[in-house]
């Protein structure tokens, strides 16, 4: 089930701008809202930073070019002090320079001339908050990600093949298709107008075509956004290891399982499905209590992936009954899930659910089909095996 979410009354919002024709304008423009948000306006990242210490914010919308402290500078800074406040980048910069800082320093990315709509219903959608005991933990853990540690191999695989003849776009693309750091990050910017122009991306397919090879380069130069961790010891690293192996050989399962239309949702949430592990092993602070998959599902809400994809990794680990209608995203994710667990990638925190599985796989939408869904398991585990060897038996 999709954690239930929460408005709080009266969300606090910053903007930032060194221009006070635009603010002037927002505050103009959104003078309707007042109902809902309570507006800050600050000229200069210092003074934005001075009204932050003051009083707690929800949101900060930032301009990216401003003197002195920049709006990549102002919201880095926030992302440590603040993490818990949601950030947004307002930017008329389309130098691919310029576009790497946005995609590091914010969690939502707006084109200059601002449209006061799309400004809205994103701190709409921003000051939304899960509810819960641990929410404020949760957005506090989350909000502090500007990218997902990404094992140095998968690093070196993408670096390899953009340097050389190699780095055609269908070997890009598979590649992409069993990174789960980058295919989250990727789509966080490939779903923003900032950098799609108008196209969607729901898959790692489209993320490649959508972006281009000279921005994922430029965002493997960084070094910063595809970081992997040096401290990790070898108990963490396989930790990480199960998790992708089980992950990419649930994304392999998918594509099969998903219906046409539904495919490109489905590939991605198998592939997201436990990437709160991901931002947990990255923050040693994570106190008990605090489950994994809560923190990847206030993650990808506040990157703006897509709802079918969101609701798929929240609603992973439910009990589900495929519609008549169709097996639908969030099962066919489920029933992946569910046959790797019949392999050696099996997750051994969750069970087998026989029951359920059955279920699923009688559904019209699969059992109409020649296909020996669990011989496919088995044979989507092994291609994850060999992309990323063996994975340790359970005790």
């Amino acid at each position: 089930m999709t954690p239930a979410v929460e408005a709080r009354p009266r969300a606090r919002v910053l903007f930032v701008d060194d221009e006070p024709r635009v603010l002037d304008g927002l505050r103009r423009s959104l003078r309707g809202r007042r109902g809902e948000w309570e507006m800050s306006f600050a000229n200069s990242g210092a003074e934005a930073l001075d009204l932050l210490a003051d009083s707690p914010h929800d949101v900060v919308v930032s301009d990216m070019r401003m003197p002195g402290m920049d709006g990549a500078e102002l919201l880095t800074q926030v992302s440590r002090r603040y993490p818990a406040v949601a950030r947004v980048v307002l930017s008329g910069q389309t130098e691919l320079d310029a576009a790497i800082k946005v995609a590091i320093a914010g969690h939502r990315f707006l084109t200059k001339p601002v449209d006061a709509d799309k400004v809205a219903g994103i701190i709409g959608e921003l000051t939304t908050y899960t509810q819960g005991p641990h929410a404020g933990t949760i957005r506090r853990i989350a909000g502090a990600v500007r990218s997902l540690p990404t094992p140095a191999p998968h690093v070196a695989e993408l670096t390899a093949l953009l340097g050389g003849s190699d780095g055609t776009l269908a070997n890009l693309i598979h590649a992409m298709s069993h990174n789960v750091g980058m295919t989250a990050k990727f789509l966080q910017m490939a779903t923003s107008p900032f950098f799609c122009l108008g196209a969607t991306a729901a898959s790692t397919d489209s993320v490649v075509n959508v972006l281009g090879a000279p921005t994922i380069r430029a965002l493997l130069d960084t070094g910063e956004v595809l970081w992997s961790p040096p401290a990790w010891g070898p108990d963490v690293e396989e930790q990480l290891g199960q998790v992708i192996r089980h992950a990419v050989a649930s994304a392999y399962l998918v594509d099969s399982l998903a219906s046409p239309g539904n495919r490109p949702y489905a590939q991605a949430a198998a592939l997201l499905q436990d990437v709160g592990v991901f931002v947990c092993l990255s923050d040693p602070q994570t106190p008990p209590g605090i489950r994994h998959r809560d923190v990847g599902v206030e993650l990808l809400r506040l990157w703006g992936l897509p709802a079918p994809i969101i609701s798929a990794v929240a609603e992973r680990d439910d009990e589900h009954r495929a519609s008549a209608t169709g097996l639908g995203i969030a099962a066919a994710v489920r029933a992946a899930h569910l046959l790797i667990q019949q392999t050696e990638l099996r997750d051994p925190a969750d069970g087998t659910h026989e029951d359920e599985l059955a279920e699923l796989l009688a559904h019209p939408q699969l059992a109409a089909r020649p296909t020996d869904w669990r011989r496919a398991a088995d044979e989507a585990a092994a291609r994850a095996v060999a992309l990323f060897g063996e994975a340790v038996p359970e005790p």
